[in-house]
């Protein structure tokens, strides 16, 4: 029997069918993120092809910064309004939508209807990308353990997905023509579409609310959003610290280019490629995250069993601190101080691995921490989160070209070490968090 005629009420589903939708919903946020940077390997193609000239500023990375504005947008508005009314027709509209915006970039006509179509597949992706964060909410809601395993998947495939994307293009374009990387991801998104009509449900009993009350959801939902955002400390800081770390994804994208193709002479396939580097770092990190999920929950155990309050919430950030300073600013620094014609490609991938390493460590726990202490309003606090983190990736990699450039900019070396340093200040988030986090949440309205 199909899902989509059984009750609404997650309290009332297997572990299996609770799994599969968080899952399958992970695999969408994964694509999703593979269709925003998969371009970015096919740059100087599209760019002859339509005739843009990067010489001085890329204005090809438009087709990327499109996208990722409107997931920036979009979700701020979408998600609280899925929260309240449901996830099912929302969410299969949406993904139908993304794949006409997929095929209408494939075979788009000029540069401007490229970077149209871009705009509206991004602000429908970045939802897709973006919901599982409620979903795991609702379905885990009481079992933190399993949620906690649902939020690092779910961390993964989003990180996971825009990392990749320079690899699936790079490929691609390796063996066939530009356009070819919309068309086999139409493929793909085609495939899947009656497995999700048959997976994705609602996850809360309240999800047949009348369309009718869209007046006062935007008036209260909506707005929510944004007052986390701008409100909350916890929101604003985390927010500044994961898009850093989003947006660091982003830059790679155009600063491997730069680095490997100016050293080494390498090709658009050859630096989408070596970017699986930050995937294995970041596989690495999911292993980490895993190893202290279960440390957590035998804390959190322990402390019950003995009648205490558990500090889950701070432990959260103890890997995320390690993270940020070993692996984010650490491996900024090796990539910048290795980015030399005479050490051989693996110095600088290295710090690939390690900037991956602290990328997933750093959203997981942002992603978890946030989760849990706003759970009933996980939807509404993961857009505005979400807002800040692609708006750093439509806008940072702009200016990687000038401040990594020898002549104009920075430099290789001091340009990476700039970022480096940005990412050892941002480091002290999590560490003011561990102390005051307690009495932050204390004086929250939104807390649960």
């Amino acid at each position: 029997m199909s899902y989509m005629l059984k009750t609404s009420d997650p309290t009332e589903w297997t572990a299996q069918r609770r799994w599969t939708l968080v899952l399958t919903t992970c695999l969408i946020s994964f694509l999703a993120g593979i269709d925003a940077t998969s371009i970015t390997s096919a740059l100087p193609e599209i760019a002859a092809r339509f005739h843009v000239d990067d010489s001085k500023f890329q204005h090809s990375y438009f087709t990327v910064t499109a996208w990722s504005t409107g997931a920036a947008i979009v979700p701020l508005f979408i998600l609280p309004i899925m929260e309240d009314f449901g996830i099912r027709k929302f969410y299969l509209t949406i993904y139908l939508l993304f794949m006409i915006f997929v095929m209408a970039a494939g075979v788009a006509p000029n540069f401007g209807a490229l970077v149209t179509f871009r705009a509206f597949a991004g602000s429908f992706g970045g939802v897709l990308q973006n919901i599982v964060d409620a979903v795991a909410a609702d379905v885990w809601k009481g079992d933190i353990g399993r949620r906690t395993e649902s939020l690092t998947a779910y961390t993964f495939a989003l990180v996971g997905g825009v990392t990749f994307g320079p690899v699936f293009g790079g490929v691609i374009i390796h063996y066939l023509y530009w356009r070819w990387i919309f068309y086999i991801e139409l493929i793909i998104y085609g495939a899947l579409l009656p497995y999700l009509l048959l997976v994705i449900s609602d996850t809360r009993p309240k999800g047949e609310k009348s369309l009718r009350e869209v007046r006062e959801v935007f008036s209260t939902t909506v707005l929510r959003s944004v007052r986390l955002l701008g409100t909350e400390f916890i929101i604003s800081t985390f927010t500044l610290w994961s898009s850093f770390c989003f947006g660091t994804v982003f830059l790679f994208t155009q600063s491997v280019a730069q680095v490997y193709g100016s050293m080494y002479g390498w090709d658009g396939y050859q630096t989408g490629v070596v970017q699986i580097a930050v995937v294995i770092g970041e596989l690495l990190g999911y292993g980490a995250c895993l190893v202290q999920n279960r440390y957590l929950y035998q804390m959190s155990a322990k402390h019950n069993k003995e009648g205490s309050s558990s500090p889950v919430h701070e432990g959260r950030l103890y890997l995320s601190i390690f993270g940020s300073l070993v692996g984010l600013s650490g491996g900024y620094f090796v990539y910048a101080w290795t980015s030399y014609p005479s050490v051989p490609w693996v110095g600088p991938t290295i710090g690939l691995g390690l900037v991956g390493f602290g990328v997933m460590t750093v959203v997981q726990a942002v992603v978890c921490y946030v989760t849990d202490a706003y759970a009933s309003h996980a939807a509404s606090a993961v857009a505005g989160n979400a807002f800040g983190e692609n708006i750093f990736a439509a806008f940072l990699p702009l200016a990687t070209l000038q401040i990594y450039s020898p002549d104009t900019g920075m430099g290789f070396h001091w340009a990476s070490s700039f970022l480096g340093f940005l990412g050892l200040l941002l480091s002290c988030v999590p560490v003011v968090l561990v102390f005051a986090g307690p009495s932050i949440r204390r004086r929250s309205p939104f807390m649960d």
